[in-house]
């Protein structure tokens, strides 16, 4: 009786994976727009900036995987800028770069280890912030273990900061530490001081993730 013969194996053709480009290519064009931007001079940014702002939120953690380095730009260029005549001058502009920097440290949130416990440990924290400088006023809180912010004042918090308008960007920044600035009295603080120092964790870990 003959063997069945062996059945010959059929070569099947390799199927390339098709990658979408779509996605890649996205974020190199956030990635030039955002470093354009950025290397605006002040008169020039404050006029555009309200237009730009709005094509990148909800954008940034896709920006940021292209662009690591973005929350050092950001606060370089932050630094660079006189916030204070922004602020008087081109409100909307301020309001708009301080929509895009809150978004940087929500995003940063989701990747930063450190910073997503530092957040998880915080609680639930609303804060009001407000120079006496200048027309700007913000807000940012914390719940759900994320961290959200931007440009007003919530109608109800645990914590009000009032100061200069520089030293406000410093706290949200990293460019201050919010114990030292407290005791050297640069920022008044309204509210449970137990809850601050919960917030001053969370300012710390953010200037962390900002350093890099």
């Amino acid at each position: 009786m003959s063997k069945p013969k062996a059945a010959k194996e059929v070569n099947k053709p390799k199927v390339a994976v098709e990658e979408k480009p779509e996605a890649a290519a996205e974020g190199m064009d956030l990635k030039r727009m955002t470093e354009e931007m950025l290397n605006m001079p002040d008169k020039e940014l404050m006029v555009i900036l309200p237009s730009l702002v709005p094509g990148i939120k909800g954008s940034v953690p896709d920006l940021l995987a292209v662009m690591p380095d973005l929350p050092q730009k950001l606060v370089q260029r932050l630094m660079k800028s006189d916030v204070k005549k922004w602020a008087t001058e081109a409100p909307e502009a301020s309001d708009a770069f301080t929509e895009f920097l809150w978004e940087c440290i929500g995003a940063l949130v989701e990747k930063d280890t450190e910073l997503k416990k530092a957040v998880a440990n915080a609680g639930e924290i609303k804060v009001n912030y407000e120079a006496d400088d200048s027309p700007m006023k913000g807000h940012y809180e914390i719940s759900g273990r994320r961290i959200t912010g931007g440009p007003g004042k919530l109608k109800a918090v645990n914590l009000a900061i009032t100061s200069h308008t520089e030293v406000l960007i410093k706290l949200v920044t990293g460019g201050m530490d919010p114990m030292k600035g407290l005791m050297m009295r640069k920022f008044k603080l309204e509210g449970p001081l137990a809850i601050g120092m919960k917030l001053a964790g969370v300012m710390k870990a953010i200037a962390h993730a900002f350093k890099g």
